[in-house]
């Protein structure tokens, strides 16, 4: 029944944290009306590895933990700068070539798993929400590691295949998109990125 529990449990955290409307989300409606639910698979891969590193230094690392509390303003201002300078070159850039990207070429794969790995990484918050529920397992639920491990695999395969969903949806809508609506798409994926930059920069 415990197992159960986890499982369970583990499943709807990634759901939830998968919906969450922030830049990993609107990077995959960006990519995958743009070029095709492939790109949203890869970017999600990244967003995965990027989550097996955070867990296992929530569960493992308390030092790294300690540094990241000690220097968060500081790796917020860094994070934040990156995800500025993403959100205005895609502003900038939001004109789309509505033919690009159907065939991909020799290591472009993983440019999208680095974008999905890059995108999670510089906001350190998504860290601290990984470190915040394993601690509310350990104070709350009084879960043990292999609970904890239960938990965040079946987690982890939700939020994949909750954003690969979100990719298929929105390369389903692929045929009824014009220029127009993808320009605005990637429009808004930029203020997305902006607003969240400056969120990390000044709060």
């Amino acid at each position: 029944m415990q197992m159960l529990n986890c499982i369970w449990e583990g499943l709807l955290t990634g759901f939830v944290l998968s919906m969450m409307l922030g830049t990993v989300f609107f990077a995959l409606i960006k990519n995958s009306l743009a070029f095709g639910p492939k790109t949203g698979v890869f970017i999600a891969t990244g967003v995965i590895i990027c989550d097996i590193m955070f867990i296992s230094l929530a569960l493992l690392s308390q030092p790294f933990a300690d540094f990241l509390k000690q220097y968060k303003h500081e790796v917020s201002i860094g994070g934040g700068i990156l995800l500025l300078i993403f959100g205005i070159f895609m502003m900038a850039q939001s004109k789309p070539n509505m033919e690009a990207g159907k065939v991909f070429g020799q290591g472009s794969n993983w440019f999208y798993i680095g974008n999905g790995f890059l995108l999670n990484v510089v906001n350190p918050v998504n860290f601290f929400v990984w470190l915040g529920i394993s601690s509310s397992l350990t104070i709350q639920f009084q879960y043990d590691i292999n609970d904890k491990i239960i938990f965040f695999t079946a987690s982890l395969f939700s939020i994949f295949f909750a954003e690969i969903g979100i990719a298929l949806f929105a390369s389903k809508l692929r045929k009824w998109v014009t220029p127009t609506i993808l320009q605005r798409v990637n429009q808004i994926s930029g203020l997305v990125f902006i607003g969240v930059g400056l969120k990390l920069i000044f709060f």
